[in-house]
């Protein structure tokens, strides 16, 4: 069966990242009327900032400015990947035409990035072990929970998101540097950590790349996680100077709030307009809560005629 012709293929590609459909190669982008998008969910979309500037040393992570930690630079190994050896200047190979390149032979071109195999002891990663930010772990296998970050979210020069590709040094550390326009032609698909060489040159494989990898939270954590603050902050009411039920005699140490409170950690309990001091917080204590009762301790009973009075937040 033929395969579908580069006119096809490129319009399809370019309408859609313009927004639109493809529904005919005799129609230009601005000829089509049905629209379309790129589809992403939110637990594939970053959630936080990205520094414009974040620091290139090996592991460093960094944040924007107020921000939480987002990215991380990190050494990745490379390695081919099965079932992308051919001869580019093959039919339909794709070789390019720069010099040196009408005589390659074939070889591998695409190659997958690997976490390093130490890399839980050396990172600084909140969520390194996670099953996403693991040791030796394919970035490609996480699905989009790991992804390199790309260029577009800097503009200083040099970019620091630009990805460095190395040779091997022969002893499996970081030989020489393949620059960005090497004739091998490569790029780097951002979202799985695949690298690709249009050209192959068996002077210059591909061993190791430095890159930052987004630690941040996904969108969708965001989103879960402000969706149960605005629950919390609408689920309680403050309940301020609230008398507690319970005779005041030198002797009763059980006393009652007239509700639940939210949160045991939220109540505060005066006696005479003297803070009292609650269970959990230092080695003496006047009082603990458990349900809607107040138990003060002996030392502390309130002795007559005290008037108890409580702040704290109720479930609503």
């Amino acid at each position: 069966m033929a395969g579908k012709s580069n006119t096809s293929a490129t319009f399809f590609a370019q309408k859609k990242l313009l927004g639109k459909a493809h529904t005919s190669n005799l129609k230009t982008d601005g000829e089509e009327i049905i629209g379309s998008n790129i589809q992403a969910a939110t637990s594939l979309i970053f959630g936080e900032t990205i520094p414009t500037s974040p620091g290139t040393t090996l592991y460093l992570t960094s944040s924007a400015v107020g921000a939480n930690a987002a990215v991380e630079y990190v050494p990745f190994a490379l390695q081919v990947l099965t079932g992308t050896t051919y001869d580019a200047d093959s039919t339909g190979g794709g070789g390019g035409s720069d010099s040196g390149e009408d005589s390659q032979s074939s070889g591998p071109h695409a190659y997958k990035f690997v976490f390093p195999s130490d890399y839980e002891s050396n990172s600084k990663n909140p969520r390194k072990g996670n099953g996403s930010f693991d040791n030796g772990s394919l970035v490609h296998e996480k699905l989009g929970a790991a992804q390199l970050v790309p260029p577009f979210f800097s503009q200083d020069s040099p970019n620091p998101y630009i990805i460095k590709i190395f040779k091997d040094d022969g002893s499996g550390g970081i030989g020489d540097e393949i620059p960005l326009l090497d004739n091998i032609d490569w790029n780097v698909d951002f979202y799985n950590g695949i690298l690709f060489l249009q050209d192959y040159d068996s002077s210059k494989i591909p061993a190791h790349a430095k890159a930052f990898t987004y630690i941040g939270k996904m969108a969708e954590e965001v989103i879960t996680s402000a969706s149960a603050d605005a629950s919390d902050a609408v689920s309680k009411s403050l309940v301020f100077n609230e008398k507690l039920g319970g005779t005041a005699d030198g002797s009763n140490t059980l006393f009652t709030l007239a509700n639940t409170p939210f949160a045991v950690s939220e109540v505060s309990v005066f006696v005479n307009g003297q803070l009292q001091t609650p269970a959990g917080i230092h080695t003496f204590q006047d009082y603990s809560v458990t349900g809607s009762n107040v138990f003060f301790t002996t030392a502390s009973a309130p002795t007559d005629s005290s008037l108890i009075l409580a702040i704290y937040n109720k479930a609503s």
